[in-house]
């Protein structure tokens, strides 16, 4: 909405001015901040009582792009939200705001007043940490920061049981699921993953995005021809596992094969999360796996990809450091988490040492077309956690049709595995336990930005919550909440952390 469709209705930097403007004519302005993707009588209680606190009153919305309360949320888009906040008669501007958080709009448009409601007015209430930094923020600029106390509604309650935004199979579950779990039950069992200590094993992947736009078909080729734009290089592979494993377990080790590139061996550690120690296996005489990726970036639609690889086995000699820098590290870890993507790094004899060896194995192994089917789980005699997709379940068992309900007890029970995990893309995931029930989970959201990691980073995250024992329905709804945040991000861009996860939590179960 433009300033002219309603004068109430501004930008960021003519709120700094009109902040600075009135403290000149020692007028004191109160800010407020938030998505309000439901403006309900709670929201007004706490934008009077804001406005009492000043002379004049400006909110600032979170954009459509950064709301991070679940799936289908917003309900009510940015353009219909501006509309809504003006027509509130304490509200004297509002502005989009162009961050996910307040903590740089405060330090931008420097308020004498910034407002939160009581329900945040307790530090530990609020999972992300924002609002220490918003202190800090208003501090920074001489701000003072006020709790409104008044009764504390809540959007995400009301939508959620009164708006119904979800579809039927997801409703259900989670109508179910809240009889049992509160999200502060779930969050309490996720942070006690912070106590663990993770080795990950498995091939390091670069992920190159070139996007470009199709131009048409050559007139002299039978060939599309195609303009580029611009390019992205990601951490895939077991890279981006121990990146999301970093935000909730203690410590990360990763040991992966990459090539002798300085310049790749930079790029990752760059990369890396600052609780990741990394063991790389220098191969002088094979590339790191990288997989280019040409990509139109209006609907991140891939046209077509290139691999760089030699996906035959390591030397003798790296399988044997390999082994031995397993063996050291081994018993200084509370769980082994091995991505097998099937590129060569993992050996029979590795493999047949790890089985032997982890205290605790969870493991993933992928099919591809690099690969072509040749690397099933089965290639492995034992395992405590599977985590594979329905093709891989498939072809595990060399049985191509029927209900996944009949084919996964049969390779559970091959890999003597605790917990079996099948992801089924948009049908969400199957997980069985070792007392023999199924559980079916649906998908968490229905926004797919882009598929490429999203399994790395539910197994990444159910296998230390496999480790704890935790409920499998709680593992499968932490794991799909996980998958539905990493299909919202293109590839490997940002790891899931506690910080996205645990707002996405209380946003489904309030």
């Amino acid at each position: 909405m433009s300033v002219a469709a309603n004068s109430k209705v501004t930008t960021l930097d003519h709120l700094e001015s009109i902040v600075l403007e009135g403290r000149r004519q020692g007028l004191r302005t109160v800010h407020c901040h938030g998505v309000f993707d439901l403006l309900h009588p709670g929201h007004i209680a706490h934008l009077k009582a804001a406005r009492r606190l000043g002379d004049r009153l400006i909110v600032t919305l979170t954009p459509d792009r950064f709301v991070n309360k679940g799936p289908f949320r917003p309900v009510f888009r940015e353009s219909l939200r501006l509309e809504t906040l003006p027509a509130l008669e304490c509200v004297d501007h509002v502005a989009l705001n162009d961050w996910p958080t307040a903590i740089e709009t405060i330090r931008k448009i420097k308020p004498d007043i910034y407002v939160k409601g009581r329900e945040y007015e307790e530090a530990g209430n609020d999972p992300t940490g924002n609002i220490a930094l918003e202190e800090e923020a208003a501090k920074s600029v001489g701000a003072e920061l006020v709790f409104t106390d008044g009764e504390v509604f809540s959007s995400s309650h009301l939508i959620n049981h009164f708006l119904a935004p979800y579809p039927a199979e997801m409703e259900m579950f989670l109508k179910d699921f809240r009889k049992r779990h509160s999200a502060d039950d779930v969050i309490s069992e996720i942070k006690r993953l912070a106590e663990l200590n993770v080795l990950v094993v498995g091939e390091a992947i670069l992920d190159q995005y070139c996007y470009c736009t199709a131009l048409g078909k050559s007139p002299k080729e039978a060939i599309v021809a195609t303009k580029f734009l611009s390019e992205e290089q990601f951490a895939g592979g077991a890279l981006a596992t121990a990146n999301h494993l970093a935000g909730f377990c203690g410590r990360v080790t990763l040991m992966t094969s990459i090539g002798s590139s300085e310049k790749d061996q930079a790029f990752i550690r760059s990369k890396l999360a600052p609780n990741v120690d990394w063991i790389p296996m220098v191969t002088a005489d094979r590339p790191t796996v990288t997989k280019r990726r040409y990509v139109d970036p209006t609907y991140v639609s891939k046209m077509f990809e290139i691999q760089f690889l030699d996906d035959s086995p390591v030397s003798p000699e790296l399988e044997r450091r390999i082994i031995g820098a397993l063996r050291e590290q081994m018993g200084r870890h509370d769980l082994v988490v091995v991505n097998d993507f099937g590129h060569g790094l993992l050996t029979e004899s590795v493999r047949e040492f790890l089985c032997a060896s982890a205290p605790f194995l969870a493991l993933n192994t992928q099919t591809n077309s690099a690969n072509m089917g040749f690397n099933p789980v089965t290639r492995y005699r034992r395992a405590d956690y599977v985590c594979i997709d329905d093709p891989e379940l498939r072809l595990a068992a060399g049985r191509p049709h029927g209900p996944v309900e009949s084919i996964a007890p049969d390779i559970k029970r091959r890999l003597a595995a605790s917990v079996l995990t099948v992801s089924l893309g948009s049908n969400g995931l199957v997980i069985l336990n070792d007392c023999k029930s199924v559980d079916r989970v649906p998908v968490m959201t229905t926004r797919v930005i882009d598929r490429t990691g999203a399994g790395d980073a539910l197994f990444a995250v159910t296998s230390p919550c496999v480790f704890r024992h935790m409920e499998p329905e709680m593992i499968g709804f932490i794991g799909n909440c996980v998958g539905a945040l990493a299909v919202e991000t293109v590839c490997n861009r940002d790891p899931v952390r506690p910080a996205r996860l645990f707002p996405f939590i209380k946003a489904l179960l309030k």
